[in-house]
């Protein structure tokens, strides 16, 4: 009787908790839907990742022309019939080469964030709730990593790692979770003392299931604001290591590096430059402009009156 009183008044408890979580999510979907320049953008990279993930198909079935396939014949060409958007100094069909640069860019970016997101939002749970001697030696970790100059360490493991994809979201992510994990954990330390958290644990639950099931989730709105506002910065990244020759190497395509190639052949074709060139800035734009929206929608103290 006593164990079916308290299953009820638990309950009860947690049918508001739960009606407020699924509350706050709707309103800030709502909010976000509500930004037409947020969702302006949104649209945009989705349109960029669908173009990346049908590069395979736009080759195949449009451009009829492979990523590195040369015509060294028709080098420098125009727009026209059959090149939509020209060649470069090898021949190489400059449409084909963009949407398999939006492969390696878009993918290194999205890669990077979830790497950096994870192991941030790992450091940071563990450093926020168990304030002491993990908090102080997972803070000083980060303290040296945010310490390092990050040209000089994306500079470093370039050397030491011939980057890929993958290899170079890890560089560029090894940096970005320190202060992804810093903004975890400021969010988690004024969690750890809410009133539901204290119940909780006063009832019994462990700490694995407060962590999981009570911070976590409280915590995510942070962590996807976080998120959405670093994917431009990635992006940019990357494109600027590809630029200085310790990202992407040829002949993979990236933009990059075709921005890099661009430098020395742009008098023959000002495309080279103008194209990836516009496309990184969009992609930054976008991101920027979505990340901003999600931060208004998800900070109740940001949101319209």
């Amino acid at each position: 009787m006593i164990d079916s009183e308290r299953l009820a008044r638990g309950a009860v408890i947690a049918a508001p908790a739960a009606r407020a979580g699924r509350g706050f999510w709707r309103e800030s979907w709502e909010e976000l839907r509500s930004n037409r320049a947020g969702m302006g953008a949104a649209i945009v990279l989705c349109l960029l990742v669908a173009i990346a993930l049908a590069a395979p198909a736009i080759s195949g079935l449009v451009t009829h022309y492979g990523p590195t396939q040369q015509d060294l014949a028709h080098a420098f060409a125009s727009p026209g019939r059959r090149h939509w958007l020209g060649t470069d100094e090898l021949g190489r069909d400059t449409l084909t080469r963009l949407v398999y640069g939006a492969r390696v860019s878009l993918g290194v970016g999205f890669l990077t964030v979830a790497i950096a997101l994870t192991v941030g939002a790992a450091v940071g749970l563990l450093a926020g709730y168990y304030v002491g001697t993990l908090d102080d030696v997972l803070m000083r970790v980060v303290d040296v990593v945010l310490s390092v100059p990050p040209v000089f360490l994306y500079i470093l493991m370039s050397i030491l790692f011939r980057p890929n994809a993958i290899t170079l979201a890890v560089i560029i992510a090894s940096i970005g979770w320190a202060g992804l994990a810093r903004l975890v954990r400021s969010e988690v330390l004024s969690l750890r003392t809410r009133d539901f958290i204290v119940a909780t644990r006063s009832l019994g639950a462990s700490d694995a299931r407060l962590i999981l099931h009570h911070v976590l989730p409280n915590a995510l709105p942070v962590m996807i604001v976080a998120a959405s506002l670093s994917l431009g910065q990635v992006v940019l990244i990357e494109a600027a290591l590809d630029f200085l020759g310790l990202g992407i190497q040829a002949p993979t395509p990236s933009w990059g590096d075709m921005l890099s190639n661009a430098q020395v052949y742009f008098v023959h074709s000002v495309w080279l430059v103008v194209l990836p060139g516009c496309l990184i800035f969009l992609t930054v734009l976008a991101a920027n402009v979505l990340g901003n929206a999600i931060r208004d929608a998800f900070d109740p103290r940001l949101r319209r009156a």
